[in-house]
């Protein structure tokens, strides 16, 4: 289901609320629809119903590994082509976008106009 209009729709994953600052920022960037949870089981479903244009992860998920919820969405015929940014507050080599199979990976602090450059040139993609 997307949204009515040329609005692009991105769904974040969050862990306690440690991006609403990134997500308000987003809002203001550009005119998009911002679908959030906090749940990273209930992710791969809520994708499937509202199909996004891009996918925001915060790197420290509850109980999941990062790269199996990149890896599930790679994994989809559907959702395969969705591009995934990943931010994190780690700057250690594990946490590298090619590692995760990601299209993109942000460390803390953002510089709010370079993601968002970013995520204009993957939903254009």
């Amino acid at each position: 289901m997307k949204t009515a209009g040329n609005k692009k729709t991105i769904l974040v994953l969050d862990k306690n609320s440690r991006m609403l600052s990134v997500i308000d920022d987003i809002m203001y960037y550009g005119d998009f629809n911002v679908h959030l949870t906090y749940d990273p089981n209930a992710i791969y479903d809520k994708a499937k119903v509202i199909n996004p244009d891009l996918i925001i992860l915060d790197y420290l998920l509850l109980d999941t590994d990062c790269e199996l919820v990149c890896q599930d969405f790679k994994d989809d015929e559907k959702l395969c082509n969705v591009p995934i940014i990943i931010v994190t507050a780690f700057k250690t080599k594990k946490a590298q976008a090619d590692s995760y199979k990601c299209d993109a990976l942000f460390v803390k602090p953002l510089d709010m106009e370079v993601l968002a450059s970013r995520i204009e040139y993957l939903m254009a993609s």
